[in-house]
């Protein structure tokens, strides 16, 4: 029993070789090919079964993260609808646990803010500047986050620090008004009315003859005439 055990055992497998030679030979394929999938068999095998696993992997993985981001904008949705009183630690809580998604900056963000409505500039100011090196620059929250760091040093009365992010604020299309005015008005809470009158200036350089923007034009002109009357 044993030797025909051994002997149907060394009969299927040459059948099964026999059948993937046949197979390499249907595909007509030359026979130097044959002869190196014959001889790099496991090794190919191998590799087949490695990238298999890299495919299978990479798509449990794609699943998990669209599952945890989808996970971390209903968490910061309650967050945001919560109570006032634990709003932040709701807020917190979705930093902590999402932390590399962009549900988690906006609660890092959502946190800031928070701070900033009690008055604490330099607190917020401290976070603003902790998120934005995870920020792109193509990011819809750049500017946001440049703009708030920006308002928040300027509250703490850190004018320089404030001056230079309006300055960077001001070449970001859609945030060129505050960006200005924000420059402006840092000039005139030092006393510098003069610096401040070029600056609104340059604004109106910046604009054009636009019609869509007269009444902008108008606000900064009445900006304009009323330090000039100071001097």
């Amino acid at each position: 029993m044993a030797s025909e055990s051994a002997f149907d055992k060394k009969l299927s497998a040459e059948t099964n070789m026999d059948k993937v030679e046949g197979l390499l030979e249907h595909f007509n394929l030359p026979p130097k090919v044959i002869d190196f999938i014959r001889i790099n068999q496991r090794l190919i095998q191998l590799g087949i079964a490695i990238v298999v696993i890299a495919v299978v992997f990479w798509s449990l993985y794609g699943s998990y993260r669209e599952r945890t981001r989808e996970e971390a904008s209903s968490s910061l949705s309650l967050a945001l609808q919560s109570e006032e009183a634990g709003r932040a630690d709701a807020l917190r809580a979705v930093a902590d646990k999402y932390g590399s998604t962009s549900s988690a900056r906006w609660a890092r963000v959502e946190l800031a803010h928070l701070d900033m409505k009690k008055g604490l500039f330099d607190e917020a100011s401290k976070q603003y500047q902790a998120i934005l090196p995870d920020v792109k620059t193509s990011s819809p929250l750049y500017p946001l986050v440049i703009f708030s760091l920006a308002q928040s040093l300027e509250g703490a009365k850190r004018y320089q620090e404030a001056f230079n992010q309006y300055d960077v604020l001001k070449d970001i299309k859609g945030f060129e008004q505050v960006a200005y005015t924000g420059m402006g008005r840092i000039e005139e809470a030092q006393g510098n009315n003069e610096k401040a009158v070029a600056i609104y200036n340059n604004f109106l350089l910046s604009l054009g003859d636009d019609p869509a923007i007269s009444q902008m034009q108008a606000e900064i002109n009445a900006k304009i005439a009323r330090l000039k009357a100071r001097l």
